[in-house]
């Protein structure tokens, strides 16, 4: 997946990230946006001509009667105000609610997307439960912030301006009690924010941690309660849940302090101005609508910060949120190639591996390849075998890029693998992990994975070569039978031979089988290897496994130990040398004699 748009930068302060990412969502939606802010802006206009409007009714006698022709077009251009309002109000909220729903699906894609691309070297070190909650929990309070707090923080912010221009307006005297009460108020407020903030980032955290312990204990399920682990993995959950409930709670303490000192401060402030603009109006010093009109706007201001003290506290999460989004979308392990066009498959691939040393990123000083060199024909079809750790899976590691070398070059038909567009050489691989996978969905659709266009006559094809079509035939509705998440309705052998389905259909120059016929009985391993058999033909095929009668059908052996390759040859000749393969092959001999003495 290419990424259009540029990464967000991340700055020290939390708040600057927050907003970098904002204006980078919003910059596709600037209409919507402005609409929004139109609504917005037409709303705050009207409230604030409210008190305007009570002023002009008390100090013209309206309320006494005395203009009863001017008094019924006064309260009708209330209403016409109030009518204004409501439709800004209405508008706004549908705009901004819309635009948070938008803004919180378009990150959450473009996060995903990013994550899609990066190598697997970055999940070896976080967490997919932390990711999910990332993807889940963090977008969520982003979009709260879009489509409800930043309005609200806007509308008051306005509101409360507005306020104290016309406190100062109607009376400098009085306003400047008011000024004095802002700073009493935003003092402690500061104080306490800044706590919370960091309440909020540690809180988000401890929420992320008990999210990956539920998500590694729920997909090992079968393990836990094997081993009579339940009592124990829920101490574990119970006791991360606690910290989490540990860490909000003190937030909302300081969140509570926030709200007193804001709320109670504002108000007893302003109970005592009204007690100065009181004495003032006894004194003739001003009118009882100007008196009206300086109480509604400094409640305008009063509640206006309040209501802001409250809102800091959601930007605060945000702002945790929106830094822990940034981090995955800055991550930069994403697979670099120079794009050129991979070699036409030619009855497959003419590969070298020349003098290639590899560690793993997780493991840096401990080589898994060491000047290793290997040439595989065009056509070829080349069996690895060797001890565990001995470095084979990591040659189908660097073949499909999810690595690169330390050192040395992969060759494909005589060009560099590195400079190869990664999408395109991958285009021409097929991958049986040892492991099998299938995905949540229709069998049919898991054996079209790598190949969405195929035919149904293709996938019964495949399903045929690959010994599944006999348990396919048996399922209810087929190719459309729905095998579960992680394909739970189906056996370990029937997963394993879905995943081979799904290679052979494929149809690729480059076939690489991880122990691919690990999980079959005897009879299905028979039938999958007249499969692979038949399918090696015009293309090249690299086969990681233990089994005899699959090393035996390979046109040449490769033993490796230690990230070396000891011996090559064919079955035959690298028995009578009597070495590390004619052990390992003794080992499963013994193996299997012991195995047909239990069952005999």
């Amino acid at each position: 997946m290419n990424q259009t748009t540029a990464p967000i930068s991340l700055p020290a302060n939390r708040f600057k990230t927050l907003g970098n990412t904002l204006t980078s969502l919003l910059k596709p939606h600037k209409a919507w946006a402005g609409a929004a802010l139109a609504a917005l802006l037409t709303g705050s206009a009207m409230s604030l001509s409210m008190p305007m409007l009570f002023r002009w009714l008390i100090d013209s006698g309206f309320l006494q009667g005395q203009h009863p022709e001017g008094l019924n077009r006064a309260f009708g251009l209330i209403l016409l105000v109030v009518f204004i309002l409501a439709v800004a109000t209405a508008c706004r909220f549908y705009l901004v609610t819309t635009l948070g729903e938008r803004i919180s699906a378009d990150l959450r894609n473009r996060v995903y997307g990013h994550l899609l691309i990066q190598r697997p070297e970055f999940f070896e070190t976080l967490k997919v439960g932390e990711v999910l909650s990332r993807l889940t929990a963090d977008t969520t309070l982003i979009q709260t912030l879009v489509g409800s707090s930043l309005s609200f923080a806007l509308r008051n912010s306005l509101t409360t301006l507005g306020g104290l221009v016309m406190l100062v307006l109607t009376s400098p005297y009085l306003s400047g009690a008011v000024l004095v009460l802002v700073v009493v108020v935003m003092v402690p407020v500061v104080v306490l924010a800044r706590r919370v903030r960091t309440l909020s980032r540690a809180s988000q955290d401890k929420l992320a941690d008990s999210s990956a312990i539920a998500q590694e204990v729920l997909n090992q399920i079968t393990t836990v309660q094997a081993f009579n682990q339940e009592g124990t993995e829920a101490a574990k959950f119970n006791a991360s849940s606690e910290r989490m409930y540990t860490t909000s709670k003190h937030r909302t303490v300081n969140r509570a302090a926030l709200l007193f000192v804001a709320i109670g401060l504002a108000f007893a402030g302003l109970v005592v101005v009204l007690w100065m603009g009181a004495k003032a109006v006894a004194n003739g010093q001003m009118s009882g609508g100007e008196l009206a009109q300086f109480v509604m706007y400094a409640a305008f201001v009063g509640g206006g910060f309040a209501a802001l003290s409250e809102v800091l506290g959601e930007f605060q999460r945000a702002a945790g949120a929106a830094e822990r989004l940034v981090e995955l979308l800055n991550l930069n392990t994403m697979i670099r190639s120079r794009g050129l066009p991979s070699p036409q498959q030619q009855g497959g691939f003419h590969i070298e591996f020349n003098h290639v040393d590899f560690a793993y990123p997780s493991a840096p000083d401990k080589s898994v390849l060491s000047d290793f060199n290997l040439t595989i024909r065009r056509g070829e079809t080349v069996a690895v075998v060797g001890p565990s750790g001995a470095g084979k899976s990591t040659l189908f590691n660097l073949l499909l890029r999810w690595y690169d070398v330390r050192s040395g070059q992969i060759l494909i038909e005589n060009t560099p693998l590195e400079h190869l567009d990664v999408t395109g050489w991958r285009e021409h691989c097929a991958y049986v992990s040892q492991e099998a996978v299938v995905f949540s969905g229709t069998l049919g659709d898991n054996v079209r994975y790598g190949k969405p266009q195929a035919s149904e006559a293709d996938v019964l094809q495949a399903l045929t070569d690959a010994a599944a079509i006999q348990f396919v035939t048996r399922l209810p509705e087929g190719l459309n039978t729905s095998v579960g998440e992680k394909g739970v309705r189906l056996s370990g052998g029937e997963r394993q031979r879905v995943s081979i389905a799904r290679a052979i259909l494929r149809n690729a120059g480059l076939l690489l089988l991880d122990e691919a016929t690990a999980s079959l009985d005897a009879e299905s391993e028979r039938l999958v290897q007249l499969a692979i058999e038949q399918s090696r033909h015009g293309r090249t095929t690299l086969i990681i496994a233990h089994r005899l009668a699959t090393v035996m059908a390979a046109d040449r052996i490769v033993v490796m130990n230690e990230g070396q390759i000891v011996e090559m040859g064919t079955h035959r000749e690298l028995m009578a040398r009597q070495g590390l393969y004619a052990k390992l092959a003794s080992l499963q001999f013994i193996d299997q004699k012991a195995e047909k003495h239990l069952l005999a």
